[in-house]
């Protein structure tokens, strides 16, 4: 491409056309985009116009139930969304400066973490800023940062890897590992191996389980490092979430994976018993991402720290 070329694309870019992609990735709909952003459709249109005529190419693509970005538009989007951030950085700068006297939190989480983690770092948050409103939405890790990346959120907490997690990731967004949670074989107190700390592979073959759904990360963790180590179980009941297998392992129908962080009252009241499996890898990381410091709302930086210092001190 020319000199010339290239200095004629950065002229007709602008900011204007950055905010109408990102509205419409948010969306889905040129229509809700433009209500957002107080623009018709018609002039909406036009912008995401102007943004094709200066890239040389789509950056949407229309169909019956609303719109869908074009691999150009897709290329597009971390900036256009890091653009718009900017910019309701800006507008909620003045909220941060008065002490967070209001705004919103919107906390993306996996389930484990929503349930086990995120109460006492809300309670926290919400005793200093009580006017904050709080929104908690829960999802898989994956579908988590998706949704941040997108901005339908503003900070997310999962059970994952936070290099995996990192992968492919949008790159104006911080991602670090918060602290580690391993995945225990919980039994109750009659349980026949309810005695041991750690137990091997062998210990495990033909062992009655209760299991997770096969869509469950945990399960799939599971089950890779059993057949692996060429360790088969009995399935004696299946079923779906975190509490539902915990009952499950509580009511007697068997052993059951479950993550350190879920069972956490339960082996300090008695009735559940974590016991390690050294041969076994079943660590995962809790891992926080939210957009780098200038692009994201006001109580952002303030939430994280509270998070990193009570992970710090355990809670």
């Amino acid at each position: 491409m020319s000199l010339e070329a290239k200095v004629q694309i950065s002229m007709k870019l602008t900011h204007n056309h950055l905010y109408a992609l990102a509205w419409v990735a948010r969306t889905g709909s040129i229509t809700a985009a433009g209500n957002a952003l107080g623009r018709t459709q018609p002039a909406l249109s036009a912008q995401l116009k102007m943004l094709a005529d200066a890239v040389g190419a789509p950056v949407i693509i229309r169909h019956r139930h609303g719109v869908t970005l074009t691999s150009t538009g897709k290329e597009l989007l971390a900036y256009a969304e890091s653009c718009l951030r900017a910019l309701e950085g800006a507008q909620q700068a003045v909220t941060r400066m008065r002490g967070l006297e209001t705004g919103k939190l919107n906390v993306l989480a996996s389930t484990s973490v929503a349930v086990y983690m995120l109460p006492t770092f809300l309670a926290r948050f919400h005793a200093r800023y009580p006017a904050v409103e709080i929104r908690v939405t829960r999802h898989t890790a994956e579908e988590a940062m998706r949704a941040l990346e997108r901005g339908l959120g503003d900070v997310a907490l999962v059970r994952g890897s936070a290099t995996v997690m990192a992968d492919g990731f949008a790159p104006n967004f911080v991602v670090q590992k918060l602290l580690d949670d391993e995945t225990v074989l919980a039994v109750t107190p009659n349980h026949p191996l309810a005695r041991k700390r750690v137990v091997s592979s062998a210990d495990l073959y033909g062992l009655g389980i209760v299991s997770r759904e096969p869509t469950s990360a945990t399960q799939t963790l599971v089950q890779r490092a059993a057949d692996l180590a060429g360790v088969r179980f009995r399935t004696m009941f299946q079923t779906v979430g975190v509490e539902a297998l915990k009952e499950a392992v509580l009511q007697g129908f068997g052993a059951g994976f479950l993550s350190k962080l879920a069972i956490r009252r339960e082996v300090e009241a008695g009735t559940l018993k974590a016991i390690r499996i050294k041969t076994f890898d079943l660590k995962q990381h809790i891992t926080i991402s939210y957009p780098e410091s200038g692009q994201c709302a006001p109580a952002v930086p303030i939430f994280v720290d509270i998070v990193r210092k009570l992970s710090q001190n355990g809670g």
